[in-house]
């Protein structure tokens, strides 16, 4: 009898996904701080991916290959996330943009679009700020995050309790993972993200704290390349998006019908088709 799953319990969609893909370390300047990354496709344009805080590019594990089907789909662990080496001190917003900007350089990228995830939508802001439209092609905002100032407050306030020895910190990690995205979310998805999450928790809050520094609603309106917000119609980030997408010239927000959260990987085949139809295929 088929059961949907293999001998190990894992989701066919994630296996497969996991061995149509590749893993590479892209170099910076910076001595012993390379950026990891996940990558599929060779040809067409280049989309770089970037994770929310504190997860990595594994968010995206499922929706590579199918992006790689049509463009160059790069996938990038921020510096201290993910498989990334930790940097010595905890970075800037604009600190996290430059050596991505390096490892962009490094793959051969001279043009291509930014898809931000959460507060990596606040990533590729900085990254835009730095590089302007000359080689940002297309900029993807999916479920960003609130820019009210008690909104915003609220949901820095929600990333999580300091690491405890004995453990007590661990349960709020998964209760927070499914309030986020909610009690039906896939186990595989929950795993993922509570496993990135504890790996990197002692400085989890680095690039919370960050994004909590950076002037995220003025770089939102320095986006002059085409722009959409995309959301899930079920996702509870979604009632942020329209004033986020207000901020940036005639972005246009795009709500996939009965899309869930989180979309790259529950909803990985709408999100591609949305990414397909904006920034052209192969």
């Amino acid at each position: 009898m088929k059961t949907g799953r293999d001998q190990r319990g894992i989701a066919p969609s994630w296996h497969d996904a996991v061995a149509k893909q590749q893993r590479a370390y892209l170099p910076t300047p910076e001595p012993q701080e390379l950026i990891h990354c996940r990558w599929a496709g060779d040809k067409g344009p280049f989309v770089i991916l970037l994770h929310q805080i504190p997860l990595s590019c594994r968010q995206f594990e499922r929706a590579i290959p199918v992006l790689g089907d049509f463009c160059r789909a790069y996938g990038l662990d921020l510096p201290g996330y993910g498989m990334s080496p930790a940097p010595s001190r905890p970075l800037s917003m604009q600190d996290y943009a430059r050596r991505l900007i390096d490892a962009i350089d490094a793959m051969g990228a001279d043009r291509f679009a930014l898809a931000g995830l959460e507060t990596g939508v606040a990533v590729g802001a900085e990254i835009f700020r730095q590089l302007g439209g000359k080689r940002v092609s297309h900029f993807i905002a999916m479920a960003p995050p609130p820019v009210d100032p008690v909104e915003r407050q609220a949901f820095i306030d929600d990333i999580g309790a300091p690491r405890k020895v004995d453990g007590t910190h661990a349960l709020p990690v998964w209760q927070r993972l499914q309030r986020r995205w909610g009690d039906d979310t896939d186990n595989a998805t929950l795993r993922m993200a509570f496993t990135e999450t504890n790996n990197v928790y002692a400085r989890y809050d680095w690039g919370m704290k960050a994004f909590a520094a950076y002037d995220y609603p003025a770089a939102l309106q320095d986006i002059s390349c085409p722009a959409i917000f995309l959301s899930g119609e079920l996702d509870n980030m979604l009632p942020f998006a329209p004033a986020a997408a207000a901020l940036v010239p005639q972005a246009q927000h795009i709500v996939v019908p009965g899309g869930r959260a989180p979309l790259v990987s529950i909803e990985r085949n709408k999100f591609a088709d949305v990414i397909g139809d904006f920034v052209g295929r192969a």
